[in-house]
């Protein structure tokens, strides 16, 4: 019996009749396994525009006994549904009785395109099976094209990506390789709908996708990366510890397709005390300007800024795929919130590692939860429960060690109280200063000691600002009368070789101070300016007569009783109109009292026309009255009877010439009242 992979020695003779024989005849028979399959390579897969490709048919035992190599170019067939997609083959030009070389050249341009290769020898003809597809890639398109959305290379696995085929049939499939050669189509990694396959991106590793059509046609290729989870910005500010008014800048980093398209989002966090977490919890609330994100992963807050926490996330595509959200991190004020405030006790910087510290949350709320951050841990992950006792709105710490960091308050409504900065001395030998944690006010006086492990003051003290020497005498204290800004900045003491921890004190300016006047100058002097000069641009069109008139006035020598005269020039062609004010200047006669001052006394004169009757009034007997005002307060009022009479008209209709003035008496307010006449 002869069985596969088995190689033997067979012998045979003849015989011609009982007694004679031929020589023995030996024949070595060996009975391989099926047909051999050859295994094709391609070089390059990706070739440039117009470049060859070479093809190379390897894998076979036997390559120098006699084969011939036979090319092949596939075909789509999308007749079968196999789990494999199917393929015809069609010989190569050049290809058509074999190559001694088990190589191939094929000279570009070459698209998207797949090869199979396989041997053959002996007549009639015995061939290998047919080896595996290989691809060569193209990104140009002929009859077929491929379409990706989003429309870029790399991806996220928590996307929706979908693919699109187009051309001039109207069956399709897309197919994918893998790194490992591994060929499939849309339905087992994805849904094809019509010519649209929506990838599962939990199912489908990178690779090679490209389209092929019913009619035979391929598509371009296109590669895909497909990361797994979504990716998580890192965010940083800048400064941590802005100056009050100061702006502060964040950035959105750590995203390795930050150019790929990423807009934006900026976020303020709100305290959520309902959760019992070990991680505190937030909401997110968009900050003003971030609803349709931002080009630039920097934003720009402007001040003021209190205590307060950030974070940002990025996003892209329709519909929108985020990153998630990076950790929180804050920027840390002085100041505190109306609804939210913070306050240690002992009511200083530093603190001695074996003391006790408690620190307070105070104002609207009764639910608080107090937070800090060091410079060892994250402060996702510590609040006062970790490491001290909450009762109520306190917290106490009775133990210092590596506590020294930012410690804040968070409300269950959602406020941040002020930030205050704790140091801790660790070395039991070594001295403190006592400085505010709180920021100073601007003008008042402030008092800096040093002080040992057992509270004693200190004297023959060195006191530094900013690492100068500010004061080395035998005081005890660093006492500043009235602080300014100035003052702010670094302070430490030093005293018998050894040296506190460098603390910093705040300088809060008030509104009064110089510099805020300065500002507040700046800004009222140019408004204050501007509306004076249109104050007198009104009341210089208000004050400007139509009508010229000039009044002469005699004023007598008594206080009690002053006469003056006016001169009045009038005729019916340059009289006021009805309700028309007129302004007119009385002068003071030469014959009035040297010690009173000679100011001029300014009058407006109504005239108010009459109403045409049967029997018309004497033109004396039209008057008007005007008050006239003395700017000496002491005077009385002083009423005119003005006199308006008609020139007379001769028989022609023409006035009468003449050039008399019309004098009126002007009469003090007594006087006028006295007559019965009006």
């Amino acid at each position: 019996m002869i069985t596969v992979n088995s190689r033997r020695n067979y012998s045979c003779r003849g015989r011609r009749d009982s007694f004679t024989f031929t020589k023995w005849g030996v024949v070595t028979l060996t009975v391989i396994s099926p047909k051999p399959q050859p295994v094709l390579s391609v070089s390059p897969s990706w070739p440039n525009p117009g470049a060859s490709v070479t093809l190379n048919c390897e894998g076979l035992e036997l390559q120098s006994a006699g084969w011939r190599f036979f090319w092949y170019k596939t075909v789509p067939d999308l007749s079968k549904r196999n789990y494999r997609p199917s393929y015809t083959y069609e010989l190569l030009p050049g290809s058509t009785n074999g190559t001694e070389q088990n190589s191939f050249i094929i000279n570009g341009p070459t698209l998207t395109a797949g090869f199979v290769c396989r041997a053959g020898r002996g007549e009639p003809k015995f061939y290998t099976h047919y080896s595996e597809v290989k691809f060569v890639w193209s990104a140009d398109s002929a009859a077929a094209s491929l379409s990706v959305n989003p429309d870029r290379v790399q991806h996220f696995r928590s996307e929706s990506v979908t693919l699109t085929c187009k051309g001039n049939s109207t069956e399709w499939r897309v197919m994918k390789s893998t790194e490992r050669d591994h060929l499939s189509f849309c339905s087992n990694w994805g849904k094809m709908t019509g010519s649209t396959c929506t990838i599962n991106m939990n199912w489908s590793p990178s690779g090679v996708f490209w389209c092929e059509s019913g009619s035979g046609e391929f598509s371009n290729a296109v590669n895909i990366t497909i990361h797994a989870p979504k990716p998580q910005p890192v965010l940083s500010v800048s400064p941590s510890w802005p100056n009050p008014g100061a702006s502060v800048t964040l950035n959105c980093e750590g995203l390795e397709l930050q150019s790929a398209g990423w807009r934006f989002f900026w976020y303020k966090t709100v305290p959520d005390t309902s959760k019992r977490n070990y991680r505190p919890s937030y909401t997110y609330e968009l900050l003003p300007g971030s609803t349709n994100g931002t080009e630039q992963n920097s934003f720009i807050i402007n001040g003021p800024t209190l205590t307060a926490g950030f974070v940002c996330r990025a996003g892209r595509g329709e519909p929108k795929f985020y990153t998630n959200y990076s950790e929180v991190k804050f920027v840390w004020s002085a100041d505190s919130h109306p609804a939210a405030s913070l306050s240690v006790s002992p009511d200083r910087v530093q603190h001695f590692v074996d003391q006790s510290v408690t620190m307070k949350c105070g104002e609207n709320d009764t639910k608080w939860r107090l937070r800090r951050f060091t410079e060892s841990t994250s402060p996702s992950h510590v609040r006062c429960s970790n490491w001290g006792t909450m009762h109520g709105s306190s917290c106490t710490i009775d133990r210092l060690e590596d506590h020294s960091g930012v410690y804040w308050c968070e409300s269950e409504s959602g406020k941040f109280s002020n930030s205050v900065n704790i140091t801790v001395q660790d070395d039991y030998d070594d001295i403190i200063l006592v400085s505010p944690v709180h920021p100073v006010t601007e003008g008042d006086p402030v008092t800096l000691s040093c002080r040992d492990k057992k509270q004693n003051l200190l004297s023959n003290v060195f006191f530094y600002h900013n690492d100068k020497l500010i004061q080395n005498d035998s005081r005890e204290e660093l006492k500043i009368s009235a602080v300014s800004k100035s003052d702010e900045g670094f302070y430490k003491c030093q005293h018998s070789g050894k040296e506190s921890p460098s603390s910093w004190m705040s300088v809060r300016v008030t509104l009064s101070s110089p510099v805020s006047s300065s500002r507040l100058l700046l800004i009222i002097g140019p408004i204050s300016g501007i509306i004076l000069i249109i104050f007198l641009l009104l009341l210089w069109r208000y004050r400007r007569p139509k009508d010229l008139c000039s009044f002469r006035s005699d004023k007598n020598n008594q206080r009690s009783t002053t006469n003056h005269r006016a001169e009045i020039e009038i005729s019916d062609n340059n009289a006021p109109s009805e309700g028309d004010a007129l302004y007119a200047s009385v002068k003071p006669s030469e014959a009035a009292a040297p010690a009173e001052p000679k100011e001029i006394t300014y009058t407006m004169i109504k005239f108010k026309k009459l109403r045409k009757k049967r029997k018309p009034r004497k033109p004396e007997e039209r008057v008007v009255y005007a008050e006239v005002k003395p700017r000496a307060a002491e005077l009385a009022p002083t009423y005119a009877v003005v006199n308006k009479s008609k020139a007379k008209k001769n028989r022609k209709g023409k006035p009468a010439a003449t050039n008399e003035p019309v004098y009126s008496e002007i009469k003090s307010g007594a006087t006028l009242n006295d007559e019965s006449a009006l």
